[in-house]
């Protein structure tokens, strides 16, 4: 029997406001009240995002991001800083009984593979970071620009890496997002951290870089679209956010995801703090 996937395309939307809805999509999940969900997004304006245990004030020159109007906002994941602006990110929260999904690792080669179908259809030639691949990494040898760090399961082109994707999980619920570079400008990213690593631009690639080609944010989405319907074997059925959905999105925009409380120190003020929220202290997975 096909399960039924619901499918949001969200267009484009502010940092706040796109980090609110990813964790509203948990949260509800969670609680019993939807279908697994696929989401389709972009940003705007251009923002930065860190992970969850990231500390910005060491990571970012934060006045220039200020004098820039450049917003930042922490994720609910882990993983290293991300420059989002010509990109398309996915994040998708089901049950481990909806795909089969075994232990952290795993997941990660079965919920990143219709990126991989998706990357063949288009004639590139992508493979997973393997552990043998990572072993070859000099000790210590860490990036805190998320697509600079290689993790296993991380995708590459022509040895790469090609974007990155993070978990959160709360018992049988995983939440995943991710994020692909139609275009990388990797000199205006680097010159908002304090340490920039310029070495890092033999490390990554955009997607329109391993074509050699344009592809648009809405060719790709479409593609992105059908690889996962015919890679997961899912029916996608076209929906919006409901109404609980909207108000909790509201509600973690205001009070935590455009706060310097949470941002900068990681004090989440969301109010509705009933089963729902509380069902989010859980296992915190990290993919840089």
């Amino acid at each position: 029997m096909i399960k039924r996937w619901r499918l949001i395309d969200s267009g484009f939307s502010d940092a706040y406001t796109n980090m609110a809805i990813d964790e509203a999509l948990f949260i509800e999940y969670y609680s019993g009240n939807n279908l697994p969900t696929l989401r389709i997004y972009g940003w705007r304006p251009a923002s930065f995002s860190f992970g969850y245990f990231q500390n910005p004030e060491q990571e970012l020159d934060l006045a220039k991001c200020h004098r820039e109007n450049i917003p930042l906002v922490r994720r609910m994941t882990g993983g290293g800083i991300i420059f989002h602006n010509t990109e398309l990110t996915y994040s998708l929260v089901c049950s481990k009984e909806d795909l089969k999904i075994g232990n952290v690792k795993e997941s990660y080669r079965v919920l990143c593979s219709f990126i991989i179908s998706a990357y063949k259809r288009l004639g590139l030639n992508p493979s997973f970071a393997l552990s043998s691949d990572l072993s070859r990494k000099k000790p210590g040898e860490f990036s805190s620009f998320c697509f600079a760090s290689n993790e296993e399961y991380d995708i590459l082109i022509r040895g790469r890496k090609m974007g990155g994707n993070a978990q959160r999980r709360r018992k049988d619920v995983v939440f995943q997002h991710g994020s692909i570079p139609l275009k990388l400008d990797i000199d205006r990213a680097l010159s908002f951290l304090k340490k920039p690593e310029f070495r890092i631009k033999d490390k990554v690639i955009s997607l329109n870089d391993a074509l050699e080609k344009e592809l648009t944010f809405d060719e790709f989405r479409d593609l992105l679209i059908e690889s996962f319907r015919q890679t997961l074997s899912v029916n996608l059925e076209i929906g919006n956010l409901n109404r609980d959905e909207k108000g909790l999105v509201n509600e973690l925009k205001d009070r935590k995801y455009s706060t310097n409380e949470w941002n900068y120190y990681r004090i989440d003020n969301s109010v509705k703090r009933n089963i729902k929220t509380k069902s989010l202290i859980g296992l915190q997975s990290n993919q840089t």
